[in-house]
């Protein structure tokens, strides 16, 4: 009957009464008693599947996943004792037959939600189109089974996420229960009052902030309120091919001098190859690309207060809300950008995040500025030239900066208009999607993000590519920043002046200082209009 019910859940197939009494050959009635046996113990989760509830489906509790997991793996134990793999004091050993030697790290599969929405019940998403929410799309049928109830999930562009969200928080009663948000927006979304604050449900327990990376958890924070639970966070790091490097004897560039040296010997060397692509396109990628450089020579876009090593995001208002683009900092960024912009391929000024990781991918380019969850385009790819031959770094730093990596990524938040009865539901779905077990299943679907470094330190996780590891390593480290794209409520306002601003240096129309004064000024008497000092 385990064996049963477990295989019908991983199969994500439907067991009832009548299927798992008749799977024991036993007689029905002796069948059913066991079953009952089974609900009390906790071992088996009886839901109901119609609205009458007369009909009944029949799932494995996180108890009898756990200890079913643990049985597999006492018997690949006692297996590899009988063929004399060697064991350590504690009588563990490295063999490795279809798990891990740290296979009691290894996270079971998910397991349904014990309190389902209900099957009379659907719970409504808007998310962006990002992989984590495509996965959850993708498996919508997986995902009703877990969660007992249907399922609306509406996927659309970043651009118009925000749009949707912005219009859903001006209805009386929200349209939707959860909502993703890219975390630079969380400022504009306080003023707003879009997003409803999680802190008391956090406090409820059975929940443990401290297993998220901690840029992550304190970006989908703001002004001391806590909004949301990250689902997928990523950090912007340089991508380069490990094969080129080691056969050209080039080290890993640590500072932006060392990866202009080494694009320059490159283009001696390999002048079939491209030396590197970064997101230029008009708008958005270019303006979040020059406040990240910016970071790399030490300076965020605004004058945010450095408080005991860092930039201070706490509490950020008055003159702290002052531009710093047209700077010492800002000019070395630009100047490196247009550095850059020599060893690109030609229609580089056309590039957004897609195509910069494609490049990549097809193997027409030794390097890349790219976010961390787009590797998976070609390390889960092995038609790729770039397959298991990629190596991940933290910005390389510039004069003033050090080498840390811009975070960036979504958040699940619950609406701030949301009926007051579907706040807890909500948040049991989001605690739910952000469990270590279901992040798991992203990730084994294809997508190389986690929040968690309880999924992160699982060997089937860590195996899937070297940038889990890379990423995990710099969130212990502290070398994950969300300061240089700063969550202050005029953000995409920021977004627009310098993704037009930026872009004409570019293509050479302004000088940098030119392109600097004109963005300094324009947010400037921004940050005036909106009485900020």
């Amino acid at each position: 009957m385990v064996l049963f019910v477990m295989r019908r859940h991983l199969e994500n197939k439907l067991v009832t009464v009548t299927s798992l009494a008749q799977c024991t050959n036993f007689p029905y009635t002796t069948a059913v008693r066991k079953i009952d046996h089974m609900i009390e113990e906790g071992l088996v989760i009886k839901r109901a599947r119609t609205v009458t509830g007369k009909s009944f489906s029949l799932h494995p509790s996180e108890e009898l996943v756990g200890r079913f997991h643990q049985y597999a793996l006492d018997m690949k134990h006692l297996v590899a004792t009988t063929f004399g793999f060697p064991m350590d004091e504690e009588g563990r050993g490295n063999y490795y037959f279809g798990a891990s030697y740290l296979a009691a790290n290894i996270i079971p599969a998910p397991t349904v939600l014990r309190q389902g929405i209900g099957v009379d019940n659907t719970l409504r998403f808007l998310t962006n189109d990002d992989q984590t929410f495509l996965i959850l799309q993708r498996v919508t049928g997986d995902l009703e089974q877990w969660l007992g109830g249907h399922v609306d999930i509406t996927v659309v562009g970043l651009d118009q996420l925000r749009e949707l969200t912005l219009e859903n928080a001006s209805e009386e009663l929200s349209n939707y229960d959860i909502i993703d948000f890219d975390l630079p927006w969380l400022g504009e979304y306080h003023r707003g009052n879009v997003l409803h604050p999680i802190d008391d449900l956090v406090a409820l327990g059975n929940f443990n902030p401290s297993d998220f990376q901690p840029a992550a958890w304190d970006a989908s924070s703001y002004d001391g309120v806590q909004y949301g639970v990250p689902i997928e966070p990523t950090p912007e790091l340089l991508f380069y091919r490990r094969d080129i490097l080691e056969a050209e004897d080039i080290e890993p560039p640590e500072t932006t001098d060392n990866l202009l040296e080494a694009l320059s010997t490159l283009r001696r060397r390999r002048p079939d190859l491209g030396g590197i692509t970064f997101c230029a396109a008009a708008g958005a990628p270019i303006a979040h690309m020059f406040m990240q450089i910016m970071g790399d020579f030490g300076r965020p876009p605004i004058d945010l207060p450095f408080v005991n090593g860092d930039f201070d995001l706490s509490c950020i208002q008055g003159e702290h809300m002052r531009p710093c683009i047209d700077t010492p900092e800002g000019l070395a960024a630009a100047d490196y950008l247009l550095r850059l912009k020599d060893f690109a391929p030609s229609d580089i000024l056309e590039l957004a995040w897609d195509e910069t990781v494609q490049r990549f991918s097809d193997g027409d380019v030794a390097f890349a500025y790219a976010w961390s969850g787009r590797a998976a385009r070609f390390d889960l790819n092995p038609e790729s030239p770039a397959y298991r031959k990629a190596g991940y770094l933290a910005h390389p730093h510039g004069a003033g900066g050090t080498s840390i990596s811009p975070m960036g990524g979504y958040a699940f938040g619950i609406p701030a208009n949301i009926a007051p009865e579907r706040v807890d539901l909500a948040w049991r779905v989001i605690k739910y999607l952000t469990s270590p077990a279901v992040t798991k299943f992203y990730m084994q679907k294809g997508c190389l993000v986690s929040p968690r470094f309880s999924v992160n330190a699982d060997p089937e996780v860590r195996n899937m590519s070297q940038i889990i590891e890379t990423v995990d390593n710099l969130a212990q480290q502290g070398r994950l920043k969300f300061w240089q794209r700063p969550p202050v409520p005029e953000f995409n306002d920021i977004v627009r002046v310098l993704g037009r601003e930026i872009h004409d240096m570019m293509r050479g129309d302004v000088t940098p200082s030119h392109a600097l004064s004109r963005a300094q000024s324009q947010i400037d008497q921004l940050m005036r209009a909106h009485r900020h000092y």
